[in-house]
């Protein structure tokens, strides 16, 4: 996992490019903590004396009403415990990291929920630091399983209006229009081409990762064409519900998630 957060933010970037969710702050606000100075904020902001004493510069960091609320949720199970050369849970870890970097880049405070074999939630915040909490991920997604609805449906206890960024495989079924009404949804799809097309498959030993039993691959054209007949739905039901979506497959590289916000 450690690998995976030093990639992410090296690869951060402005989340939103300046349109209308960056935060503004001004003159005034509120006073919300002290972080490192990085490269671009304000010197205006520098506390001298927390900067002295810590031989290193520090800024004050403020916060109004107004300010961006953006949750990254991840939805991990025993499906996305596959891949080529990169496993699906992997790249969703990446693309977490990366977001929530490029988020506090923005100037935005993120949060971080994680559905899993263990539940693990990071509080909104500004300190690049928070993400170290990552590092109690289990990757062992084996049996693994997760109640979709369950967990869909706790999302709609967050504020009225905040971001909300999905990060799933998304092999499953679910009406997605309260949550598109109540907040601004994106979701990432995050697949492995072989998934997509597993004719490549055929005739090798695979690994089933609920029982652990060994078959040999064998599938069907039917296969693909009701996994296209399933996103042609799940399409067109974030279309009605006005969230934005793309797939992000395990072999593309992570800049590629700015066509999500661009």
């Amino acid at each position: 996992m450690k690998h995976i957060i030093i990639k992410a933010r090296r690869k951060a970037f402005n989340l939103f490019h300046g349109n209308r969710y960056s935060n503004k702050h001004s003159d005034g606000l509120n006073f919300e903590e002290l972080r490192e100075y990085q490269i671009g904020d304000n010197v205006k902001r520098i506390d001298y004396n927390i900067t002295a004493k810590k031989q290193k510069p520090y800024i004050k960091v403020f916060s109004d009403e107004k300010e961006l609320n953006i949750i990254l949720v991840g939805i991990f199970d025993y499906k996305t415990y596959f891949g080529g050369k990169v496993l699906k849970n992997e790249k969703m870890l990446e693309s977490i990291a990366t977001l929530f970097f490029s988020g506090i880049k923005s100037n935005d405070r993120v949060s971080i929920e994680i559905f899993s074999k263990d539940r693990i939630f990071i509080k909104p915040t500004i300190n690049f630091k928070s993400i170290s909490k990552l590092n109690n991920f289990d990757e062992d997604l084996r049996n693994v399983k997760i109640n979709y609805k369950l967990v869909l449906d706790s999302l709609m206890k967050y504020k009225k209006n905040s971001v909300l960024i999905i990060i799933s495989d998304f092999f499953y079924e679910y009406d997605f229009k309260k949550l598109g009404a109540k907040y601004d949804v994106y979701a990432l799809i995050v697949r492995d081409r072989l998934e997509e097309d597993p004719s490549k498959l055929n005739g090798l030993t695979i690994i089933d990762p609920i029982t652990n039993k060994l078959s040999v691959a064998n599938f069907s054209h039917e296969y693909k064409s009701k996994l296209l007949e399933r996103d042609s739905k799940l399409f067109d039901n974030f279309k009605k519900s006005d969230i934005r979506y793309m797939k992000l497959y395990t072999d593309d590289d992570i800049s590629q998630l700015r066509r999500l916000f661009g």
